[in-house]
């Protein structure tokens, strides 16, 4: 049924499981060439490149994911900090929204997996943000089809139904690690806000056991959208 597919229940949804796709095609990549949002980040970059070099209590940690492993043609990626290019998937208005004038935390939560029936909005693993995943299938669970009309430079495929996500640098900068089940919201966003972590580094993988790892900023100026990426499953 995917992500919340008609408002079903949690035991409706586990029954009927949409299959994982065996691959995605690459079609097409657009790079973002918007300034404003490039210098913004490039801003938050040197502050918290400061504070990671900095004197601090807290050791910045450095922290791998799949996404940055590769190579992609562009300004090189600072490790020192936590800086990587993850992916996240949304509707084709939204995206296009996103690569205009950034991710708005207001709808934070809007995209989450599971919603009580008439609510806009449900709550997120760890707590209200922005979330980014290291691989392209979390992503694409809530990728949508680009159709025609949509607000996105993409001309539907009548040989393939055609998806787009963003794949975006992100700055982790000092990573609070949550590898546990015992996750409370409510303290991730004040050790970001009040204390001396830059985000949240969820992973689920190495003793959990489970398939992806995400990562959660609160300051749409820790992220750049740099691509937009058009395939297909």
């Amino acid at each position: 049924h995917g992500v919340n597919g008609a408002g079903c229940s949690l035991s409706c949804a586990s029954k009927n499981r949409v299959p994982v796709p065996k691959e995605y095609r690459l079609h097409s990549a657009f790079r973002n060439q918007n300034q404003d949002l490039w210098h913004n980040y490039s801003l938050v970059k040197t502050a918290i490149g400061e504070e990671c070099h900095g004197p601090s209590k807290v050791k910045t940690a450095q922290f791998s994911v799949q996404a940055s492993s590769r190579w992609v043609e562009g300004e090189p990626l600072d490790a020192s900090i936590n800086e990587w290019y993850l992916f996240h998937g949304s509707r084709p208005e939204a995206l296009s929204k996103i690569l205009e004038s950034n991710f708005r935390l207001t709808l934070a939560g809007s995209g989450a997996t599971w919603k009580e029936t008439g609510k806009p909005k449900g709550l997120p693993l760890y707590g209200f943000g922005l979330y980014f995943a290291e691989c392209i299938t979390k992503a694409d669970e809530y990728a949508h089809p680009v159709q025609e009309g949509d607000p996105l430079p993409i001309e539907p495929d009548a040989a393939s139904t055609l998806y787009a996500v963003l794949l975006c640098r992100v700055i982790g900068g000092r990573c609070n690690l949550v590898d546990t089940d015992e996750i409370k919201p409510d303290k991730l966003r004040t050790d970001v806000f009040d204390g001396p972590f830059h985000s949240v580094f969820g992973d689920r993988v190495s003793t959990l056991g489970k398939p992806y790892k995400e990562v959660v900023v609160y300051d749409k100026d820790q992220t750049f959208p740099e691509y937009l990426l058009v395939y297909s499953r």
